[in-house]
């Protein structure tokens, strides 16, 4: 980009469309692996597709009967010269005794792989109910608790009725998660911490639950 402009000035969006164009033609060209969900893959192709086991017959909030069906069949159309599809065990979307079907039996080296049953889940802003500092009056201890809290601070996951909340080490609740959080089934949770403290101000929030905050911040 630099060598583009030179010494030029370039507005923010024209910056911006740069990268995207670049990013787009750079997936393109095909240089080595390239991992990324079927939704990232909508309107790429690829010389040679292999799409991993799991989830595929999981529904995401809202979504109908067949969407994973679709997923999957976007996840498959990506490739124009081969498809490789892994599992263990049947597969959720494919019909069984399929004759292209191969079987590999594989010990895992469970002292080489001793962290590969290990989740991290990033923190996700629409995964969280930003608005729960918002709402709590004056003087309620969790405001305490949440402007002492620094990156880094470890913090435990509890389950409340059908919701998940964050709890500081001392038992200090932070905040809470949202309905469309859910943990990977079979889960435990092992251990979490503050990646990040965010500012949200009223503004930010929907107007139709404004009405329920009892500060600006």
């Amino acid at each position: 980009m630099a060598g583009e402009l030179v010494e030029k000035a370039a507005p923010v969006p024209d910056v911006v469309k740069w990268f995207a164009d670049w990013a787009r033609d750079a997936r393109r060209e095909q240089r080595g692996l390239l991992l990324m969900t079927a939704h990232r893959a909508k309107g790429l192709e690829f010389d040679h597709v292999t799409i991993l086991n799991g989830g595929w017959d999981r529904l995401s909030r809202g979504e109908d009967a067949d969407a994973p069906r679709r997923r999957f069949y976007v996840a498959m159309t990506r490739a124009r010269a081969t498809l490789t599809v892994l599992t263990d065990g049947p597969h959720a979307l494919l019909p069984p005794g399929d004759a292209v079907r191969r079987r590999r039996c594989a010990t895992p080296d469970t002292a080489a792989l001793r962290h590969a049953r290990l989740r991290y889940l990033p923190p996700e802003p629409r995964l969280v109910d930003l608005s729960h500092a918002g709402r709590l009056r004056d003087g309620h201890p969790s405001l305490a608790a949440i402007a002492a809290a620094r990156p880094g601070d470890p913090v435990q996951l509890v389950r409340e009725a059908e919701r998940w909340r964050i709890d500081a080490a001392a038992g200090q609740t932070l905040g809470r998660l949202s309905r469309a959080f859910a943990p990977p089934k079979d889960a435990t949770f092992l251990r979490g911490e503050v990646a990040a403290i965010l500012n949200w101000r009223r503004e930010d929030g929907d107007e139709g639950y404004r009405h329920q905050l009892c500060r600006e911040t």
